[in-house]
């Protein structure tokens, strides 16, 4: 690809080969004694070798004491700072820049958790729900001395130089920045000018400290996108002033930690480049460069901002957890070879809020970068994968890069599965994005398609496989209840293939879960006349199991569109056009409805599996042919396939 974004970009003293940055990201891969471990080593080195110009490093605490999510990077003495030069050497090695997002946790901190009450420029509830400690004016010379000291020990480990946060109204700096979160009467409070003091203060040791060659990049909020907030027009005015205090760069990203996660972290339905309106005003009056952060997760894009001459750089995040060659490719112009992020958030947030490290639905190596790699096979095997769902064609594209000769079974005339179903509700139509890219590599690594095949014993002995991987899916429930008619039953599969169209009515939709919220999403933006939708869900929780970033908007939307939910309700019957449920313990009738539509969940189609399972060399099942799952189950379970043949 011919673009600026590729061009050496120079930010003080540091040259870049390219204009990329990795984004900081908590993926919960750090480790107890704040230094880089080898998973860490492996993830950040993985991209340095795909060719990222410079990786800012997760939040690294100045005080040791006082931890930002759990296990946090810090400089604990000399042996430390030796241990983290054996990294900077490491990731120096493929030209790539390194430098680390130095802050005091503050207000998010979890030192609470350790009976110590966390710090702010006021007290308030922080975002957490706890309540945090007004900074006493002499606690903040040794402060200012604890992030002076941390730039040098950065210093000393061979980084480049490092990244000050003090955006999203977060932690200490941005808490003392922003008007949301600073209530002081004394200097550090009141004006812009007050509230920015400390920041200065600190810019002006580290510059001190580390000299004035020493790069600081700052990370601000164009705009805090609140009434009570920091605006661009005050961003706007500090600007000259920071970059006279020894500012080498602005990394702009937008609002604030407390506002809805969605808008921190853009999934589903959030714009591309949120925050480049922001850097593109801030770069006007800046005289150093500016980098843009916020969902920009595809080549063509970033270039565009680059080329355009919005920003001079642009900061990538989870296009590269998803892809750890994102700018090697691009650069190369191999754009279709690019495993796309479709924004889901199933991997890199889903798996925290559940207390396991992140990971990727299209990425399985994400964190396990040394150990699952796909090597070429000794002996070549014939494999035949039959489902040409994510999970059939995350494995056929896995076997054939380990060398195996692969036919890949599908029933149907395209390749998608669930998938082709799943990004057609409202805000879905990124996860688009997957069905593409892997048909591309099927393409690429010539892997023979039948299409229009329906697996069967004899069919697939035609092909005299070695192996057999069998992804046939799952099949919708319909529920064995009084009154419900299977054959005639309206499943949600059927509303969203438009097999069964509805423009308007009293809807009842049986199962709250994603895919009968989506459903109704789906019926909104389809009606033609009035309609009344009720959702039922027999668990406390609707949406259960939905990334939060995915499911608060979502919520949002089903309650301005006036979608009556009802949680802990049972269906227990169906007579014509009433149903009787259990309503919270008690039953209950509901009358008029002009069309149900069931919701229910999926049961695995493993029929095959358990004919030929003992037929063949080695028969494998794997995603909603095992058992219901989500993409990123199936996908990991093709790679592992692979990596045993």
């Amino acid at each position: 690809m011919n673009s600026k974004l590729f061009e050496e970009l120079q930010i003080g003293s540091m040259k870049l080969k390219n204009r990329t940055f990795m984004a900081p990201m908590s993926l919960g891969y750090e480790s107890q004694d704040g230094t880089i471990n080898e998973t860490l080593e492996e993830y950040w080195v993985a991209r340095a070798a795909g060719g990222v110009g410079c990786i800012i490093l997760d939040a690294l605490s100045v005080d040791p004491r006082v931890p930002y999510l759990g296990n946090t990077l810090s400089f604990r003495g000399e042996e430390s700072i030796v241990a983290y030069k054996k990294f900077t050497d490491r990731i120096h090695q493929y030209g790539t820049k390194v430098i680390p997002q130095i802050t005091h946790p503050g207000p998010e901190s979890v030192s609470s958790f350790f009976g110590v009450t966390p710090v702010a420029s006021s007290s308030y509830i922080n975002s957490m729900g706890q309540v945090t400690r007004e900074l006493m004016l002499e606690e903040i010379p040794n402060i200012i001395a604890q992030y002076a000291s941390a730039a040098y020990c950065a210093k000393q480990a061979g980084f480049d130089g490092i990244e000050l946060h003090c955006a999203h109204a977060y932690m200490l700096l941005g808490s003392f920045l922003s008007p949301m979160r600073n209530k002081r009467t004394d200097r550090y409070g009141g004006s812009l000018d007050n509230r920015s003091r400390l920041l200065f203060e600190v810019i002006e040791a580290i510059k001190e400290k580390c000299g004035k060659e020493f790069p600081i990049v700052l990370r601000i909020s164009g705009s805090e996108r609140n009434e009570q907030g920091n605006t661009l027009e005050d961003i706007k005015y500090l600007v000259p002033r920071l970059i006279e205090s020894g500012i080498d760069a602005f990394e702009v990203s937008g609002g604030t930690q407390y506002e809805k996660c969605n808008k921190i972290i853009p999934c589903h339905g959030e714009i591309r480049g949120l925050n480049v309106k922001e850097a593109e005003e801030i770069k006007k009056i800046s005289t150093v460069p500016v980098i843009v952060v916020g969902k920009i997760n595809e080549p063509t894009y970033a270039a565009y901002l680059v080329d355009s001459g919005k920003v001079d750089g642009v900061v990538i995040g989870r296009a590269l957890l998803s892809d750890e060659e994102f700018v090697k490719k691009a650069e190369e112009g191999r754009i279709d070879e690019v495993a796309p992020c479709a924004a889901c958030g199933i991997g890199c947030i889903g798996e925290q809020t559940k207390r396991r490290p992140a990971s990727c639905v299209i990425n399985p190596r994400l964190g396990k970068e040394k150990h699952l790699n796909l090597i070429k096979a000794e002996e070549r095997k014939k494999v035949v994968v039959v489902g040409g769902g994510i999970a059939g064609m995350a494995t056929a594209r896995a076997m054939a890069i380990k060398g195996h000769q692969v036919i890949l079974m599908e029933k149907e005339n395209k390749l998608g599965g669930q998938l082709n179903v799943a990004c057609i509700p409202p805000h879905k139509q990124e996860i688009s994005k997957w069905i593409s890219y892997l048909n591309n590599e099927l393409k690429r690594l010539s892997i023979d398609v039948k299409y229009g095949a329906k697996a069967t014993k004899e069919l697939i002995d035609s092909f005299n496989p070695d192996i057999v991987v069998t992804a046939s899916g799952a099949k919708e429930i319909i529920p064995n209840i009084p009154g419900v008619n299977k054959e005639k039953a309206i499943t949600a599969q059927k509303v969203l293939k438009n097999e069964e169209v509805i423009l308007g009515g009293n809807v009842l939709i049986v199962g709250g879960g994603m895919v009968g919220c989506e459903v109704a999403e789906y019926l909104i933006h389809s009606k033609r006349g009035p309609m009344e939708i009720t959702l039922i869900e027999m668990t406390a929780a609707i949406g259960a199991g939905m990334v939060p970033n995915n499911l608060a908007p979502m919520m949002e939307r089903l309650y301005k569109s006036r979608v009556k939910i009802m949680t802990n309700t049972k269906l227990l019957s169906v007579d014509g056009q009433d149903v009787e449920v259990e309503y919270r313990g008690s039953s209950m009738q509901m009358k008029g409805f002009t069309h149900i539509i069931y919701a229910c969940g999926s049961v695995a189609e493993n029929s095959l599996y358990e004919e030929i399972k003992d037929s063949y060399e080695k028969v494998i099942c794997i995603g909603d042919a095992k058992g219901p799952r989500q993409a990123l189950e199936a996908v990991r379970e093709g790679w592992e396939a692979a990596m045993e043949i």
